[in-house]
């Protein structure tokens, strides 16, 4: 007879493949793992479930509402055509410009929301002004990759992390800018890398060169859109970004302060509510609150211990936190490669928890190592959303993703184990 803990890790194999194949839908995978924890009484009914009515998942649906409304009422796209002016014809400034200009999108908006917009705008300035769509598209989803850890909420593993560390009781939190520093500087080296190194790397031209329906008219016409939308929409996306920076002094929690935000753009008919129910990810939003389980089912059966003692022989009696931040990610960054980020933030948590208590190493510390581990996601086409957007666009194949995504992916990855060895405490004090 099996263990619960053996149980619990078959399920997670199960579920791994399931996730990297995708057999059948990554949120059919995420419910049916919840369903299986709580069939062998891995967890109750109530923990199964409870992280559909959290304050992650309110923050997740009403950060895409805003975000739907600054696209659909043009804000974004107003912003965006500023890139054309300040390349000034320079097509390796462009690039250099598209990646920090993503990466600050995608710090506020969606990850796979500021791609769509971007891609189309930068299709339409490649037929009009006759530009290299192979050199220009794939920056776009650089960009997006590390601008997602600006601010807390730019993806749904921030909220899941903070919640995770203060869930621990160890009087420790993360702040709303608390991967700002680190994303914002591997931002700039990506931006960089991309128009040096990486611009040559790029194809030359497109694999479907020959396929001219791509240069349609993919950019979207706002100019039916009445100003005062615009204003609105921007206006409450930068209202609720200060009302969540200064969440303490103000009492209004993360969650709340999205939702007051979703509730203007769409009350104030910016957007309907059809488009606002439509721009909420539920696929997302299943995968998110049905993996949150995985910490407690690992750490109730004794899986987590389980793993993390393996880890833990298979190191030997070298506890260097150092080593341990690079074998992490060693382990994590590949398998996010072809696999959800977030799923690989969730499946990974409760494991490098315990193996941070058994080694006296800064739980923060490992968990931003795992947060930004399994966020390096541009060496292949299946890395996000975004990525997969990207390749018809692009006319690219998979090793067009490898070629430039490989290289900096090492570069990430030292800089931020030197960041992390820097800035958090790697022993408990």
């Amino acid at each position: 007879m099996f263990s619960t803990a053996v149980l619990v890790l078959l399920i997670m194999l199960v579920a791994l493949i399931l996730f990297v194949t995708e057999v059948v839908p990554l949120p059919v995978t995420a419910m049916s793992t919840a369903v299986a924890f709580y069939l062998i009484g891995a967890v109750d009914a109530n923990t199964a479930l409870k992280s559909f009515a959290s304050g992650t998942a309110m923050i997740i649906a009403a950060m895409a509402v805003i975000g739907e409304s600054v696209f659909k009422t043009g804000g974004a796209a107003k912003i965006g055509q500023l890139l054309v002016k300040f390349a000034n014809g320079s097509e390796r400034v462009l690039v250099f410009a598209i990646v920090m200009f993503s990466g600050l999108m995608s710090g506020f908006l969606s990850n796979t929301g500021a791609a769509a917009l971007l891609i189309a705008l930068i299709l339409g300035m490649c037929s009009s002004m006759k530009l290299n769509r192979a050199k220009l598209i794939l920056p776009v989803i650089v960009g997006c990759c590390f601008g997602g850890g600006i601010t807390i909420v730019g993806t749904t593993s921030g909220p899941f992390l903070k919640e995770a560390l203060e869930n621990l009781n160890i009087g420790q939190t993360m702040d709303f800018f608390e991967f700002a520093p680190l994303a914002i500087t591997l931002l700039i080296v990506s931006a960089i890398y991309m128009s040096t190194i990486g611009y040559k790397l790029l194809p030359d031209k497109p694999r479907n060169a020959d396929d001219e329906s791509i240069l349609g008219d993919k950019v979207p016409d706002f100019s039916n859109v009445p100003q005062w939308k615009t204003r609105v929409s921007m206006l409450v996306m930068f209202g609720t970004l200060l009302g969540m920076i200064f969440e303490k002094q103000i009492g209004i929690p993360l969650h709340f302060t999205a939702i007051i935000g979703a509730l203007i753009v769409v009350a104030s008919k910016c957007i309907s509510m059809k488009e606002a129910s439509r721009a909420i990810p539920m696929s997302g939003l299943i995968i998110y609150a049905a993996m949150v389980p995985v910490a407690s089912a690992m750490k109730n059966s004794g899986a987590a211990k389980m793993i993390a003692d393996f880890a833990l022989n298979a190191m030997g009696s070298s506890t260097s936190p150092i080593v341990v931040l690079l074998i992490i990610f060693l382990i994590i960054t590949p398998i996010t490669q072809f696999m959800s980020n977030a799923a690989t933030i969730i499946l990974f948590t409760p494991i490098a928890i315990v193996i941070a208590n058994s080694l006296g190493i800064g739980v923060k510390a490992m968990l931003v190592a795992v947060r930004f581990a399994a966020s390096i996601a541009i060496a292949t086409p299946v890395a996000m959303p975004a990525n997969s957007m990207a390749v018809e666009p692009g006319g690219y194949a998979f090793m067009d993703y490898f070629k430039p995504g490989f290289p900096l992916t090492i570069i990430c990855i030292i800089i931020s184990i030197a960041y992390i060895a820097i800035f958090y405490p790697l022993t408990m004090g």
